[in-house]
């Protein structure tokens, strides 16, 4: 028996040398690649009006949160970027017309949005405006985590985080309709590396569940990109921008489907949210 251990043992300490072998070749290859810049990248603020018939209503008032998917990393137009994708998919749903603010950048992780980006929206959006956008907000998207996943944010600062984020949306904007894209999954993304996609997949899957378990706490709604993306996009091999990591405008376009119909969802309904605007 203890030869057999000691045998097992050897394997494994192989296998695993090898892997870090390669993890470690794969991750020189990944600091040499070239990925989109985040900047220039979309700060969107913009009225979005209903493309299948006339606005009908106030107008809607929503911010979006996040990391470089929410900035438009990886498509041309702002009208390809996903808040206004999703603030699109509002309009149209609603008929009504939907003021898109968003304040995402590449990089960002969630305590990034605890300490600048939440703080950015409970200011006025221009310096000769008085009033903060937040506070008026009928809905609420946060787009966030895929940092957090390949920085591997320990799951203890990842919950607090998220839930000091998710509170202070809730203080600040406790009518508006809120909802959190999950992580997305890194499957297909930058092939040359998968090692470290593998790894990077592996920890999204530990933080996952206290990102969706602080939305339930909250109330908020909760947008599965890993489970529901993959299957809006199989077989196509255009999901991806020039980098392969970042999504292309059919990538984001999945991903807004995801997001809207979470945040247009009928649990909103079951507890007695209403459409009409925060400020009425």
């Amino acid at each position: 028996m203890d030869r057999w251990l000691l045998h097992t043992a050897r394997v494994l300490g192989t296998a695993l040398g090898a892997f870090a072998g390669v993890a470690a070749v794969q991750f020189m290859r990944l600091r040499r690649m070239e990925f989109l810049p985040g900047h220039p990248g979309f700060y969107i603020n913009k009225v979005v009006e209903p493309a299948n018939g006339p606005a009908v209503g106030p107008r809607l008032r929503f911010v979006v949160l996040g990391d470089s998917t929410v900035a438009g990393v990886g498509v041309e137009r702002p009208e390809d970027s996903l808040p206004y994708l999703i603030g699109q998919r509002v309009a149209e749903a609603e008929s009504r017309s939907v003021h898109v603010v968003s304040y995402g950048w590449a990089g960002a992780r969630v305590a990034d949005l605890v300490r600048h980006q939440l703080p950015r929206a409970l200011e006025p959006i221009r310096a000769t405006e008085t009033r903060p956008f937040l506070p008026g907000a009928d809905l609420v998207a946060v787009v966030i985590g895929s940092n957090d996943a390949t920085h591997t944010t320990a799951r203890g600062r990842f919950r607090s985080d998220m839930r000091a984020v998710l509170e202070g949306i809730r203080a600040a904007a406790p009518n508006a309709r809120v909802v959190l894209a999950g992580i997305p999954t890194f499957r297909g993304a930058l092939r040359g590396i998968e090692p470290l996609i593998f790894l990077a997949d592996a920890y999204a899957r530990l933080l996952r569940p206290i990102a969706r378990a602080e939305a339930d706490r909250l109330g908020v709604a909760y947008a599965d990109l890993a489970r529901h993306v993959p299957e809006r996009i199989r077989g196509r091999t255009d999901v991806l921008s020039s980098d392969q990591f970042h999504p292309s405008v059919v990538g984001y376009t999945a991903w807004a489907d995801v997001i809207a119909e979470a945040l247009l969802g009928h649990d909103f309904v079951a507890e007695g949210v209403s459409l009409e605007p925060a400020g009425a």
